[in-house]
């Protein structure tokens, strides 16, 4: 199960955690790992260019961390929208991907 844990603060977005497995096919042959992947880098990518130093971006090994520590509205946009991606990846692959989104306290 490949898990996509957001949390907000006062409904915007502070952490984003990306992790785990999708086990959909074999390595090289899982379409679901593959589209977490791309959409993860992209994200990644998207931020570091177009809102850098806005975030602490960690990549490793089946493991994507997003910590927010310059927030903007354009970032916020950023978010949101991948925050829609992995929902729409959720849906058309319920077994395999879980998005969570909770709020937390300030």
């Amino acid at each position: 199960m490949i898990w996509v844990k957001f949390q907000t603060r006062n409904d915007a977005f502070v952490t984003l955690d990306v992790s785990g497995h999708a086990d959909f096919r074999e390595e090289g042959q899982d379409i679901v790992c593959a589209a977490v992947s791309l959409s993860s880098v992209g994200l990644l990518n998207a931020i570091d260019e177009m809102e850098p130093d806005s975030c602490e971006l960690i990549k490793e090994d089946n493991h994507i961390h997003v910590q927010v520590l310059q927030d903007s509205e354009k970032l916020q946009t950023i978010l949101t929208a991948f925050y829609h991606v992995y929902k729409t990846l959720e849906y058309r692959f319920r077994m395999y991907v879980r998005v969570r989104k909770t709020e937390v306290k300030s």
